[in-house]
């Protein structure tokens, strides 16, 4: 987090944010594996979230880490909703509840996720813009394009699989120097 004057302009040395990023981009990717992968789950979210949050404070682009945490809060809202949903189905109480409800829960859920992430490619690609490093964009993009086909057999989860792994190479390639415009 340290700031430099040059003859070029304000820079940032974003090093520590970018391994913040990239390890909470790795974790995220490892929430799959049974047992830990909640806690997986969990620090990668919190490593995201300082990430983003400190990069766009340093780059004095706060619209950034806003999109990211609408998306994170509409992603978590919708995690909520399933795993509440999926607990009463679990423990039998959905007997109470008609069909028709559960529907409605799984196509909120899913609104809720392709929302979560067109927020996500908007703070992402705002971030490749900002990096000059357009792999935060292309992670976002198909981020995106995979909540949309999730319901299609498994390629949205491959895409959204990509999509993790090209974000977590896009922090650990992105420079290590950033100016500052504006």
């Amino acid at each position: 987090m340290e700031e430099k004057n040059n003859s070029s302009g304000n820079k940032v040395n974003i090093s520590t944010q970018k391994m913040l990023g990239g390890i909470g981009a790795i974790l995220i990717l490892l929430s799959v594996v049974p047992g830990i992968g909640i806690l997986f789950s969990i620090v990668g979210g919190v490593l995201l979230i300082v990430s983003i949050y400190q990069i766009s404070n340093m780059l004095k682009k706060p619209a950034i880490f806003n999109k990211f945490i609408i998306g994170f809060v509409l992603g978590l809202i919708g995690w909520i909703i399933a795993l509440f949903f999926g607990l009463l189905s679990f423990v039998g109480i959905v007997v109470f509840f008609s069909t028709g409800i559960g529907i409605i829960a799984i196509i909120l859920v899913y609104i809720l996720f392709i929302a979560a992430t067109y927020f996500y490619k908007k703070a992402y690609s705002m971030l490749a813009n900002a990096l000059n490093h357009k792999l935060f964009s292309t992670a976002g993009l198909l981020m995106f394009i995979g909540a949309i086909t999730i319901i299609l057999f498994g390629l949205g989860a491959i895409l959204l699989f990509i999509g993790w792994i090209i974000l977590a190479v896009a922090f650990f390639t992105a420079p290590e120097e950033v100016e500052v415009v504006g």
